[in-house]
């Protein structure tokens, strides 16, 4: 909000297709802000675990807004504000600008865009003249092609016939249309042939070999994560990187795991194939290695059913993979311990506690027994599992009405944030149904909490069916409560992202498509469509060989 005292108030964009002017850039300005005061945070590897795979998956569905969109109806409006686009893709715009320019000639430019325009309109044009002009770059000419454009590409790394290649095309996950966009892509090489910027679809770099001597590492794109596409590299080129996976730093490692989900997502590469590499990142001391990997895993849950032998197969896998580790960290934070071991600890509790295992689960419910009048004072990294466990595995009428009183009562966010997650986790249908209940109490649920409550009743197994009916039956309650917020289409985007089924898939489409005419929901109908479809698809066509791989790895 603070960056909004520049961009957007000393300077504000002309007309709301600049919407990014405002933004993106104070987006991108939080981590640079937190960065300059508290060096030690290394807030840009949380930049790699929000921002970053948030814009990915949105921005490879086709029909997706492009960062500077034109507005012709004022109800266009609320619609611009789609956090994966404007907020996540459009910093991460700003990001590969950095990274380009270098911070002198970002700083010079950007004083010279206030000074030029304060008190003033500006365009996007405006911001990229200021730019090029401090750094001699036509800034313009590279961003045009990643701002005015929806989508992004997947550069293709291979070895053929001794050569190094490149070729690159728009990257969809699930049907696209292929229109022939393309992009300027700084491709951040960390083999010194590789030109800084790849203008045209194909590229031949040399010998493979030779450079392999040359500069003596695997080859490598986009080193840094900074530029926003995604890697396919051939098998030559991922053995020569998987084989040295230990000389990489944290951002390699994350990078490689979410271009895995990513190519997975998009039918380039099996969910089946990755299973049995994801051992090799299981002992990884970086929180958002961590992150990548527990988001594969969790995806992972689309191929199984609830209470299956496949899901007590995928639980096993879990336990693998998290079990070194929780003993490692132990449940609770240890004097001097890194802030690294600190961020990682609630992704492999949570992942030991969805694999069921005896020790975590008994060793959650005593700190809860222990802080059970005193939830403020668990640690904050753990006290969401501590409230899920208890309630899932602990769970009753007087501890549903305990926690409630308290969320209630709590002005504390981040304490609302877990007892929402812990309440809303039971597997009692008649606390399900009292928390349906409350959805429309603004006493118990304000308005605008009420999105993430009903995504975490949604995402429970035992809640699904109780809020999906929920929302079909008060939808006119919820369009009159919400309707014409900016938010009030997010509410059809976390519903996307839980059903991976024909039967939801169905239900879906036969609720929302009469609703696509719906001011500010035509596109997001759409598309959520879409990610559905191609949900339900990858899983009939994976299901088998990614749950024979699973067996195979816990085997």
């Amino acid at each position: 909000e603070l960056a909004h005292q520049w961009f957007g108030d000393l300077v504000t964009m002309k007309w709301w297709d600049n919407l990014w002017l405002n933004e993106s850039f104070a987006n991108m300005m939080e981590y640079v802000a937190i960065d300059a005061l508290e060096p030690n945070w290394k807030i840009w590897e949380m930049f790699q675990t929000s921002e970053v795979p948030a814009a990915l998956q949105r921005d490879a569905t086709d029909g997706v807004q492009s960062v500077h969109v034109m507005v012709n109806d004022p109800a266009e409006i609320d619609a611009l504000f789609d956090s994966a686009i404007v907020y996540a893709k459009g910093s991460r715009m700003l990001v590969m600008v950095r990274a380009l320019l270098g911070d002198k000639a970002l700083r010079e430019g950007l004083k010279n865009y206030f000074a030029v325009h304060k008190y003033s309109n500006a365009t996007g044009d405006d911001l990229w003249n200021a730019l090029g002009k401090a750094s001699g770059l036509d800034i313009g000419a590279i961003m045009h092609s990643w701002l005015e454009q929806p989508g992004y590409p997947v550069v293709n790394a291979k070895v053929e016939d001794g050569k190094l290649s490149l070729n690159s095309k728009q990257f969809f996950i699930g049907e696209g249309k292929e229109v022939g966009r393309k992009w300027q892509i700084p491709l951040n090489s960390n083999y010194t042939a590789v030109p800084k910027i790849m203008r045209d679809e194909e590229l031949v770099v040399g010998d493979y070999n030779d450079l392999l001597a040359n500069d003596g590492v695997p080859f490598r794109l986009s080193v840094g994560n900074n530029s926003d596409f995604i890697v396919k590299y051939d098998q030559t080129l991922l053995d020569d990187i998987l084989s040295h996976i230990d000389e990489s730093d944290a951002v390699d490692k994350s990078q490689l795991l979410q271009d895995f989900r990513s190519l997975a997502e998009g039918g380039q590469m099996s969910y089946a194939d990755i299973v049995p590499l994801l051992p090799k990142f299981a002992d990884s001391t970086s929180p958002i290695v961590n992150n990548a990997l527990y988001r594969i895993m969790s995806t992972l849950r689309n191929f199984v059913t609830p209470g299956s032998d496949e899901e007590k197969q995928l639980k096993k896998l879990y336990n693998l993979l998290s079990e070194k580790q929780v003993k490692r960290l132990g449940l609770l934070p240890k004097a001097g311990e890194s802030n690294d071991d600190n961020l990682t600890r609630p992704y492999v509790v949570a992942a030991s506690l969805y694999a069921d295992n005896d020790d975590t689960i008994n060793g959650l419910h005593a700190i809860y027994s222990e802080n059970s009048d005193n939830l403020e004072g668990i640690s904050a990294d753990i006290r969401s599992a501590v409230l899920v466990n208890e309630v899932k595995n602990f769970g009753n009428m007087t501890l549903f009405d305990k926690l409630l009183k308290k969320y209630q009562e709590t002005s504390d966010a981040s304490l609302k944030q877990d007892l929402c997650a812990g309440i809303t986790s039971t597997k009692m249908p008649e606390i399900i149904d009292a928390i349906v209940d409350d959805f429309e109490n603004a006493q118990v649920v304000k308005p605008q909490d009420l999105r993430a409550w009903y995504r975490n009743v949604l995402a429970n197994p035992f809640g699904q069916e109780q809020a999906w009916n929920w929302i079909r039956l008060e939808w006119p309650w919820l369009e009159a409560t919400v309707g014409g917020d900016m938010e009030f289409a997010t509410f059809l985007t976390v519903t996307a992202n839980i059903f991976h089924t024909e039967e939801r898939l169905k239900q879906f489409k036969d609720f929302f498509e009469p609703k696509i005419n719906t001011p500010g929901l035509t596109r997001e109908i759409k598309m959520d469509t879409k990610v559905i479809e191609t949900k339900v698809n990858l899983v009939k066509k994976e299901q088998a060989a990614v749950n024979a791989a699973i067996a195979k790895a816990v085997a």
